[in-house]
């Protein structure tokens, strides 16, 4: 009933039970201090009523009320109440001295006995509340011991109704209590209930309400709001009911079942010893049956005798039906095996053929069949003995959480109690998606975006990608959140798009080499972090740890484009061994995203090769520990690190990256940075020099902000090559096209150098000076 459970506002009623007179004056009889000093005592009990309080939520079942339990090694009371005109009421210690609740405009309870043990209590007879149900010559409404009531709720007395509830009939079961239902299939009171009769089991709350409170048998009633189990498809409320039924004996295999479970690598894996280990420990008995109509019928067939000499035949084959059929003639043209075409069938239920039985009514729990999907979809043992051999236990699973107490559950006691093994070896469990404020996912509340918006919007991509990378992997509810499904198409889909194109425009090599060597550091760096990312996600995949996956893709992703090209974009243009390991890396990094984001992987890939091979077939990439290079991964990440505190200083002292500086005092607790290094540092930040000094901690960074008349003259030159370029896009030219410029007059004083520098990475063929900046194409 997974996500049946609603919070509704219920009745909560405390009901007084009438104590027998003789079981009453036993009990005082034993107490050393009584409520009442102000008179003799035993004279003061003989006028008084002593009542047992018990509290439910289910005013309802007190019809069939037939016991009372206690726990025997708890504190009790004897608690005198004047408000009600002198009653005597049995209430756990813990309830009187933390939650004594004060009948609707009474006063105060005056006084209460010294603490006893509920084991005092045991046996005490009790008038009923209601004598519709038939006792059937058992003992009924006295107070037996049981483990299940509990101090934290209610007052430690519990009404049992026997069948309505799984620990009551496991107690009516043990003390032999009646087990009358007074309720039908449709949850309406049996005509026997005569003022109920008929009317269904919530709506009779109020009459009984009522009625204890005329015959002065309520304590107190009022509204709670509590979790309630609700019918997910019409929203009936439901209630435990115990009705005959087969069962698979759990507790029989239980040892193999735990056995087995070592044999199951789960994730998270928490779960082996937590949540399917505990469930496995404490599973009860299997109930394979279900009293419907539609189902797979249960091929078992009985004999009509009612008594322990009754027999029965359990039939696996159609085969065997046609065997033991009565009528075979019936069987001949049997294709359809549903209740429709075999309740009418007799079988011989002795192997002398002497017994006619007929088929019970019960059909299958559908988990049963879905526990025996691995071996039942491929009609095993009658067909693919060898393929299901071979293929069993399987190597994987997926389902969500709930499945540890359904499928997984299942699939696990049907292999167990088949094979006497386990059916899969590897368990990926995820948590369940709910709308963004919490609440459960609903057609009707429409609280939750339209799929098919998401994907136009998004792309499917961004959308596997924010799932594979939230706590949902891990078991957990996801609150879904349209605005990180944005997030994360702009973060990884965007970023991974733009950065091919920037391949496509200015990179392209006309083949892929499988090694390459390069020279340039950052080249070396890419090999190094790519190797890593092979390694890191082919482990955590092993592992089907998709969050770190994702997390993984996404930092390279965004080392890629942020920081690999961002500083070789110049280089990539014109040297050919930087263009073979920009190549190479986008590939590796796609066959490794593929798995997670396969479309935009496909679409890139085809575009990349250019050889119509589908990614999905290409061969996982493999990582080589020669080419990682664990220090120069550590030094560029201290790189990006002082560069970022560069950056934070120039935009804290408005000066703009586009403006040279002279350079930078960086103080670091670590060996100082390789000079390539130093040289990717100032390129990136705009700075002539950096200057390492030592630190205990940390990286501290002081930037160099005075400006001389060469550096004012070089940012200039940087701020018309900007301009120029935004100029070109507006105009739409190629990037190979070149141009004639108009420059403004207040750019003529820049030494020529720096001209000529504009000139060449701007592709100005002349210049000639006027009062704006406009262009022309030569």
């Amino acid at each position: 009933m997974d996500n049946s459970y609603k919070d509704v506002e219920d009745n909560s009623v405390y009901v007084k039970f009438k104590a027998n007179d003789t079981d009453k004056g036993r009990l005082f009889s034993k107490l050393g201090k009584l409520p009442i000093t102000s008179r003799s005592a035993v004279e003061y009990y003989k006028k008084a009523p002593l009542f047992l309080v018990s509290w439910t939520t289910t005013p309802w079942t007190l019809i069939g009320n037939v016991a009372l339990a206690v726990k025997p090694d708890a504190d009790y009371r004897v608690v005198y109440s004047q408000a009600n005109k002198g009653e005597f009421y049995v209430i756990a210690h813990s309830f009187w001295s933390d939650r004594m609740l004060i009948p609707s405009g009474g006063k105060e309870v005056l006084s209460y006995s010294e603490t006893f043990k509920g084991k005092e209590l045991l046996n005490m007879l009790y008038e009923p509340l209601y004598n519709y149900i038939p006792l059937d010559g058992k003992n009924a409404h006295y107070v037996a011991s049981a483990d299940f009531v509990s101090l934290e709720e209610g007052t430690g007395i519990v009404h049992t109704a026997a069948i309505f509830g799984e620990d009551d009939y496991a107690l009516a079961q043990k003390l032999n209590l009646p087990c009358v239902p007074t309720l039908d299939d449709q949850g309406k009171f049996f005509d026997f209930v005569e003022p109920l009769k008929g009317v269904f089991y919530k709506k009779a709350e109020a009459w009984i309400i009522d009625d204890l409170t005329k015959r002065k048998l309520m304590y107190k009633a009022e509204k709670i709001t509590h979790s309630y189990p609700f019918c997910y498809r019409c929203e009936t409320p439901l209630y435990y009911n115990a009705v005959p039924a087969w069962f698979i004996n759990v507790q029989k295999i239980k040892p193999d079942l735990v056995k087995q479970n070592e044999n199951i690598n789960w994730y998270p894996d928490h779960l082996k010893h937590g949540r399917f280990g505990k469930g496995l420990e404490q599973a009860p008995d299997w109930n394979i049956s279900r009293s419907r109509f539609w189902g797979t019928p249960m091929p078992i067939w009985k004999c009509q005798m009612q008594n322990d000499k009754c027999q029965m035949r359990i039939v696996g084959s159609i085969e065997e039906l046609k065997k033991w059929a009565v009528d075979p003639a019936q069987v001949d043209n049997l294709t359809d095996i549903h209740r429709e075409f075999l309740d009418d069938i007799d079988v011989w239920v002795d192997d002398k053929k002497t017994i006619k039985g007929k088929r019970i009514p019960e059909v299958f729990d559908c988990w049963v069949e879905s526990g025996s999907m691995p071996y039942a979809s491929i009609h095993y043992p009658f067909e693919n003995k060898e393929l299901f051999e071979e293929s069993h236990p399987a190597q994987f699973i997926a389902e969500y959480i709930a499945q540890t107490r359904a499928w997984f559950y299942t699939l696990h006691v049907m292999s167990v109690g088949l094979f006497g093994k386990h059916t899969f070896e590897n368990a990926v469990t995820t948590g369940t998606i709910l709308a963004e404020d919490g609440t459960k996912m609903s057609k009707s509340k429409n609280n939750y975006p339209d799929p098919s918006l998401l994907f136009e919007k998004y792309g499917v991509d961004a959308l596997r990608f924010y799932l594979m990378s939230s706590v949902v992997m891990k078991a957990e509810n996801l609150n879904f959140s349209e605005k990180q499904v944005a997030e994360t198409y702009q973060k990884v889909i965007q970023i991974l798009w733009n950065t091919f194109a920037f391949y496509k425009l200015y990179a392209q090599v006309d083949a892929i080499p499988d090694t390459i060597t390069p020279k340039h550091v950052l080249d070396l760096w890419l090999v190094s972090v790519t190797h890593s990312l092979v390694k890191h996600v082919t482990l955590a995949m092993d592992r089907y740890d998709t969050i770190l996956t994702c997390r993984l893709i996404e930092d390279y992703i965004n080392a890629l484009s942020t920081w690999y090209l961002r500083r070789s974009r110049e280089r990539l243009k014109i040297n050919q061994i930087s263009r073979e390991t920009f190549a190479w890396a986008l590939k590796n990094l796609l066959q490794v995203v593929a798995p997670i984001i396969p479309f935009i992987a496909e679409r890139v890939y085809q575009n990349l090769q250019n050889n119509g091979e589908s990614i999905h077939l290409t061969v996982w990439p493999s990582f080589d520990e020669k080419h990682i290079d664990t220090t120069l991964e550590t030094d560029m990440f201290f790189a990006r690190m002082i560069v970022e505190k560069i950056h934070a200083q120039r935009k804290e002292k408005a000066v703009p990256i586009r403006q040279p500086l002279a350079g930078a005092r960086v103080a670091i607790s670590r060996k100082e940075l390789s000079e390539e290094i130093v040289e990717v540092i100032k390129e990136e930040v705009n700075i002539k020099s950096v200057r390492f000094t030592k630190c205990e901690k940390d990286i501290k960074v002081t930037l160099d902000t005075q400006l001389t008349d060469q550096l004012i003259a070089e940012g200039k030159m940087r701020e018309l090559i900007r301009k120029i370029q935004v100029l070109r896009k507006e105009k739409g030219l190629s990037v190979e096209a070149k141009i004639h410029m108009q420059f403004p007059e207040e750019y003529k004083d820049m030494p020529k150098s720096l001209i000529d520098d504009v000139k060449r990475k701007t592709l100005v063929e002349s210049v000639v000076w006027g009062e704006t900046l406009s262009i022309s194409i030569g």
